[in-house]
């Protein structure tokens, strides 16, 4: 699966919908108000960015001990994080305070209005910006099985139509993840598929390192965590206090941030080299 499956349609589709969706948020940036809606703004930056660390920490951690579906897991803790923090954040603006129709009538509920659309208008790219990240991410995931079906092969379609033409040139150029983070994702995926590819993964000294760290044999060690990434049990993951410690201790941070992740699945995944035939003796 691959860039053959870009589609018109699609990419015709996500163009006119995003322009859409700006429209409604403007809108609703107008209704809500300036406060409400810079308030908006802020939590969906606010819980984007806790996200993003909740769901890079576990990626990190879980591609050590499977990498195949390290991404998917940060995938999911990541939103689940970002959703609480945002819900909650949006529940304390819309209780404490107005909007705009409940402004006096005349230039104060107009420049009321206008501050919220303006801000209506971020939030809106915001989510097209993140939304565009987390389809290449899916996407990339989706497409490391080559059995995908139904949702999983309309992530591919939706990734490769976002990827096609010149929308592609823009949407590489503003995705916050660069375009080989998503050739990690799927080169990780095929580890699993290959148990020599995996072995020397496993033999990098980098990540030999890693696995050495107390807080890496502590996962291993832990029957939950092992069954629960077996099962994709995202749920117990994320309440699992082995692997809250490792992702907070800064050592094995340290060692996971040195580790040349490009340099190791370029071992595991180099094709094998047969040995030369012995030359025969005239």
């Amino acid at each position: 699966m691959g860039a053959d499956l870009a589609s018109p349609f699609w990419q015709n589709a996500l163009i006119y919908g995003a322009a859409l969706f700006l429209l409604w948020e403007i809108f609703g940036g107008w209704r809500r108000g300036v406060i409400r809606a810079a308030l908006h703004f802020g939590a969906f930056v606010a819980s984007g960015f806790l996200g993003l660390l909740a769901g890079q920490g576990v990626a990190s951690l879980i591609g050590i001990l499977m990498p195949g579906i390290s991404f998917l897991a940060g995938l999911v803790v990541g939103s689940v994080v970002a959703l609480l923090v945002l819900g909650i954040c949006l529940f304390l603006s819309a209780v404490l305070f107005k909007r705009t129709s409940q402004q006096p009538p005349g230039l104060v509920r107009w420049l009321f209005g206008a501050g919220g659309a303006v801000f209506g208008l971020l939030t809106g790219l915001f989510i097209l910006w993140s939304g565009i990240t987390l389809i290449r991410a899916g996407g990339a995931i989706a497409q490391a099985n080559p059995n995908a079906t139904g949702f999983s092969k309309n992530l591919v379609d939706l990734k490769s139509s976002l990827e096609k033409g010149p929308l592609g040139g823009v949407v590489q150029s503003i995705d916050i993840l660069p375009t080989e983070t998503y050739d990690r994702i799927t080169r990780l995926g095929e580890l699993s598929k290959n148990p020599d590819a995996m072995m020397r993964f496993l033999d990098d000294p980098g990540v030999q390192k890693i696995m050495a760290h107390p807080r890496v044999q502590a996962l291993m060690d832990d029957p939950q965590v092992l069954q629960a990434a077996e099962t994709k049990n995202f749920i117990v993951l994320m309440q699992s206090r082995t692997i809250l410690n490792a992702a907070t201790d800064p050592s094995l941070q340290k060692l996971v941030a040195e580790l040349d992740l490009e340099k190791a699945l370029d071992r595991a995944t180099a094709p094998k080299q047969n040995p030369p035939a012995p030359k025969k003796k005239p």
